[in-house]
């Protein structure tokens, strides 16, 4: 039982204020919490200071701390349950500021000087974020450097001429304990303010990254989604999309895997070039339904319509997806759609360039675009068994097809196999 009553009374002084669990004040009351135990030890220092002037009889100073010990009490009081806004705990704390050089000039004869601002220098030092080695060195060479400075230029360098006349050993030991303390108190506080700061620094960072991140798949739903509805029209399933995003990606790994395109494949253009995969055939929404759906042989009209949906493909991103923020991932988007029926040996469309000149995501693309229009079945025509259609891609080596990027495709045939089977139409 008083184990309990004394953890309340520990709690009520250094724990975080009661209001911490109301959401509108949270982040208010991670800030108070150090400041309230900042004020407590203030207290009890002033505490002994009372003591210390009532045993030697001196009058003034003893009615001075014992106005300071009510003021703290009253200081830790209204922290505990005071809500509101930054502003009382600025004025306490510069009011607290007040008090104590009050006490050091009265008590010590410090006068004031330089050594004073080594208190907000350290109090500033919150400012600087922990990310990185360098940043955290730098914050703490800085409290080490102001600390000590702070010590010495009180104990060792201050002209003291206290206005009363206690014993010598009893003036240098309250000088002692007051800078010590203060040293202390500065510290713990400080700490205690990087620890919230850090906190709250952690949880944005956290809280934008899973913002971001719902806000990507999102976008990925939307264009797979959207990407479905288009392929719909030319008689696929809809696994179209999936099975070939998932070819990409299988191939996109390899290639990282086996060391190919290095200067090309960072992490960054790898998630591009995947998350591009559904947007492929995305201008074939301006092709006219009975070309799409044709089960016989097109006309040079037909072709030629068929082919404009690489062009209006890439129109259709820049047009539709302007806000995206993402440049990388639009580029290489547009990249894919625009590139994807170019051919190693340069004689694809629209332009017919060849070789390097090609974009890597859309040679990437191509290969697995070409695989899943044979092998998959569709209205107008029956699969081909994936052996064969294996065979027909080492035949294009080096003339449909980038000869490393076939290799590539050929040494993960197992798996493209698996893709295929799992998502069969």
């Amino acid at each position: 039982m008083k184990g309990d009553k004394k953890n309340k009374v520990v709690d009520f002084f250094v724990g975080t204020p009661a209001y911490n669990n109301d959401k509108d004040y949270a982040a208010f009351a991670s800030f108070t919490a150090p400041l309230n135990m900042f004020f407590l030890i203030c207290l009890v220092l002033h505490a002994i200071y009372m003591l210390v002037f009532s045993y030697f009889r001196i009058a003034n100073m003893q009615l001075f701390d014992m106005i300071c010990v009510i003021l703290y009490a009253v200081f830790v009081i209204m922290l505990k349950y005071f809500k509101g806004s930054w502003l009382p705990c600025i004025l306490l704390t510069c009011f607290e500021l007040f008090l104590h050089q009050i006490c050091s000039v009265t008590l010590f004869g410090l006068q004031s000087g330089f050594q004073y601002l080594m208190i907000p220098l350290i109090f500033m030092t919150a400012l600087i974020g922990n990310k990185g080695k360098l940043m955290s060195y730098v914050r703490n060479i800085i409290i080490a450097v102001a600390s000590v400075t702070f010590i010495c230029l009180v104990v060792f360098f201050s002209d003291k001429r206290p206005l009363y006349n206690l014993p010598y050993a009893v003036n240098i030991g309250l000088l002692i304990v007051n800078v010590t303390i203060s040293f202390i108190v500065t510290a713990i506080y400080t700490a205690r303010i990087f620890s919230s700061v850090d906190s709250k620094r952690s949880q944005l960072d956290v809280s934008v990254e899973e913002k971001m991140t719902a806000i990507q798949n999102m976008q990925n739903q939307i264009i797979i989604s959207f990407a479905n509805i288009i392929e719909a029209r030319d008689g696929s399933t809809g696994k179209h999309v999936k099975r070939t995003t998932e070819y990409v990606a299988a191939l996109v790994n390899e290639l990282k895997r086996h060391g190919d395109y290095s200067d090309i494949l960072d992490e960054q253009y790898m998630t591009d070039t995947m998350r591009s995969a559904p947007l492929h055939d995305i201008g074939k929404i301006t092709v006219p339904d009975a070309i799409l759906q044709k089960p016989g042989r097109l006309t040079k009209e037909e072709f030629d319509a068929i082919k404009s949906h690489t062009v209006n493909g890439k129109k259709i991103i820049e047009e539709s997806m302007a806000d995206i923020e993402d440049e990388e991932f639009l580029k290489v988007a547009k990249c894919v759609a625009l590139y994807h029926h170019e051919c190693w040996d340069g004689s694809g469309y629209p332009y017919g360039i060849e070789g390097d000149q090609i974009p890597l995501c859309a040679r990437i693309m191509t290969i697995a675009d070409y695989f899943d229009a044979l092998a998959a079945k569709r209205a107008y025509k029956a699969a081909v068994p994936t052996a064969v259609v294996f065979d027909n891609i080492l035949e294009q080596r080096g003339k449909k097809f980038d000869p490393i990027v076939t290799d590539a495709f050929l040494r993960i045939r197992s798996q493209i196999d698996e893709i295929a089977k799992a998502n069969a139409d």
